[in-house]
């Protein structure tokens, strides 16, 4: 079944056009409202397991730095109740990396761009430019400070390291873990149901933690996510795996992250 199931999801990528498609699970959505009205009904909290993403990199050179030893942030979207988006809300406020330098360390640390083939800032820009923009209706976010600053905070308070801790799920690169444990322990601990995104490879029945999030109000409370759906995509360069909704019924891999060489000395402070 789970064959058929990423045959059909195969397909659906194929009809996306080319020129529409990327090799990086950070600047894809299948689905998402560009531009228009920047009214949205909730904000999905994405965060992203490091290590899974660094063995499917696709075409570019993944890095874990030292610091890094946690769950780290995808991004802070704001979504209407049928999709991901609005998108790229405000053209006239581009990235300024100046604003945030101030919270470098915090962002190496719990919100890198794990691609070192990519400039530093680039996954920063993209994710300010196409999301943090539509949040600007916030009071809380005024400008690109506040929306990296915001983020970092509901990291902290919306760990999903400890959650999962709690029921005895850790990194491990020999025990296999039930979706519906991982379920659980999120549900269990902030009391929302999340969603869970694997990399699953594509001739196997194996899959690897990927991704998790959970939904907030508008005052950032827990919310349920009323709009399921995730990006699909995402073909990796090599054709071994995809990042799909993690499957039922098929043990989950949660590997512990392999620390590289810092890439910190690419990044000049001025």
């Amino acid at each position: 079944m789970l064959k058929y199931n990423l045959l059909a999801i195969s397909l659906l990528w194929l009809i996306v056009p080319s020129d529409q498609r990327s090799n990086s699970f950070y600047f894809n959505s299948l689905k998402t409202s560009v531009g228009g009205p920047t009214d949205f009904d909730y904000l999905i909290f994405r965060q992203i397991w490091p290590a899974s993403s660094c063995m499917f990199p696709g075409p570019n050179t993944c890095t874990i730095d030292p610091v890094i030893s946690t769950w780290v942030v995808h991004g802070l979207w704001p979504s209407i109740k049928t999709e991901i988006g609005p998108s790229f809300c405000n053209k006239s406020v581009p990235f300024d990396f100046g604003t945030v330098k101030w919270l470098l360390p915090e962002l190496l640390q719990y919100w890198p761009n794990l691609y070192t083939n990519t400039p530093l800032e680039s996954f920063w820009k993209h994710e300010w430019e196409k999301h943090g923009t539509c949040a600007l209706t916030l009071p809380q976010i005024q400008d690109q400070s506040d929306y990296f600053n915001v983020t970092l905070g509901l990291r902290n308070k919306f760990d999903f390291g400890p959650a999962l801790k709690k029921l005895n799920i850790e990194p491990d690169d020999k025990l296999l873990y039930d979706l519906d444990k991982i379920k659980y322990a999120i549900r269990n601990y902030f009391r929302v149901e999340p969603m869970i995104v694997c990399y699953v490879l594509k001739d196997s029945d194996v899959q690897y933690l990927s991704q998790m999030q959970v939904c907030l109000s508008k005052d950032f409370q827990l919310v349920d996510c009323e709009f399921k759906a995730i990006e699909l995509a995402k073909i990796a360069i090599d054709n071994k795996a995809q990042e799909i909704q993690c499957q039922p019924g098929i043990p989950i891999h949660y590997p512990t992250i392999k620390y590289t060489k810092s890439q910190l000395f690419k990044f000049k402070q001025n």
